[in-house]
Order: structure tokens, then sequence, then C-alpha cells
């Protein structure tokens, strides 16, 4: 994407189809709410979030990391400095609120519903959980949870079968790269679920290819993963505001 050229340069972990999932999901607008980033590190994924956001409803981003050294806490630079740079220098300032705090601290008095909720910080099972946990009630019904590293890291994998994958209350789960996102329903139809474990299903596919040594077998994995996703996700409005 044309808009999103400069942001694939950007320092950080992120694909560049990884990237376009981001400016994506920043413009969903069916429901209402705020949308939340735990883990924002030097500001690559917030800035997708953002440039989405002002494509569609010019929601705020609330972007949630200490910036501070916390060994602690699985926070191990210093990037406040470079994280507000690389926000002013995108254009996306005035629309992005720096919360320069930890996940819990920022959770004590938070009121705000939440559209859509991006978790990629520290990525530790007791944190990734503890993230979930603090935050995934602010969640509107309809809104979308979006986790990352849930291919590779053990941390986001185990939350995201205890939390999503096992849970009623997630359908329309849509797989890019190392990012699993689902939708939160009141109540999941039975096509809904049948869907869902389809995905569940090529997920298995597409890692058990990543693992593989045969040729090939990686971008066949990724591909079918890729088409079901894009039939997945089309029909609920998730990705219509391209």
């Amino acid at each position: 994407m044309k808009a999103l050229e400069a942001v694939y340069n950007l320092p950080g972990m992120l694909t560049h189809d990884e990237v376009d999932c981001l400016y994506r999901l920043g413009q969903m607008n069916h429901c209402s709410g705020v949308i939340v980033e735990i883990g924002s590190w030097q500001g690559k994924s917030t800035i997708a979030l953002a440039l989405g956001a002002a494509k569609a409803h010019h929601e705020k981003i609330y972007a949630i990391d200490p910036h501070a050294i916390q060994p602690e806490e699985g926070y191990l630079e210093d990037t406040r400095s470079a994280f507000m740079a690389t926000i002013r220098q995108a254009g996306v300032e005035g629309q992005v609120i720096p919360m320069i705090m930890t996940s819990k601290e920022a959770a004590r008095d938070w009121r705000r519903s939440i559209r859509l909720l991006w978790i990629d910080g520290d990525h530790r099972y007791e944190s990734v959980k503890q993230d979930f946990q603090l935050w995934e009630p602010f969640l509107v019904d309809g809104g979308i949870i979006a986790l990352h590293d849930t291919i590779r890291k053990k941390g986001p994998k185990k939350v995201l079968w205890e939390n999503v994958f096992r849970s009623c209350r997630f359908q329309d789960i849509a797989i890019v790269d190392n990012i699993t996102a689902a939708r939160k329903v009141r109540k999941a139809s039975l096509l809904a679920t049948s869907r869902k474990w389809l995905t569940i299903v090529l997920r298995g596919i597409y890692i058990g290819a990543r693992k593989s040594r045969f040729p090939g077998s990686k971008p066949v994995g990724r591909l079918l993963l890729k088409k079901w996703t894009s039939r997945v996700w089309l029909p609920v409005s998730l990705f219509l505001c391209s």
C-alpha cells in the first residue's frame, strides 16, 4: 500500500503484511470505542494503526508502553525519545495518546470502551495473560482483539488457545503472518463456530509447513491460510475500508 511505504522501513518486528493488517484494523468502524495498543516500542505499529484510523473515523490511539528499562517487566531499553520522534515524523502525533507506563498501571483507572485491542508487549506467558485479563473486559461486542507473535512465541500462543480459540466469545479468526485477530461476539452462530475451527485447522497446517523440510511447503501453507482469512473476514466487513 502506497500510504504505508515509509512505515515498512521503520524499526520493528512487523512484516509488510502485518503492517497492512494493522492499517486495516485501524479502519474498523462498525462499533464504538477507542484503540488501545499494549507495547509500542519505537512506534511502527502505532503509526500503522493511526494512519488506518485517520482514514475511517479519526479515533485516538492509546499507546501503552513504559519506554524505560524494566528487566522484571521484560522491557530492556529506553525507547521514549525514539517513539516520540517517530510518531512526530509520521505526522500522527496529534492522533496518538502516549501512556508512558506499564499495562497494569494504565488499567487501574481505565474506563473507556475499546473497539480494537492490540497486544504486543512482554511475550512471556504470565505477562500476556495479564494484559489479556486486564484489558479484554473493556472490549465491546463486535470489537477486535489482535495479538502478535502467536505463531512463534509460547506465551502469546498459550494465551490465544486458552482465551480465544477455546472461547465461544470470539469468532471470525484471522491470521496474518504472526498476528492473530478475532472478533468478540455476544453469541456465536454454528456457521461462525465452524469457520473458526477450520481456521484453526489451517493454522496447524501452516505451522507444520513452517517446520517441514519439504521444499515449498511453507509458502503453500501460508497461502492457504491467507486465502481462507480473506474469505472469513470480508463477509464481516473488517477489511472493507481499504
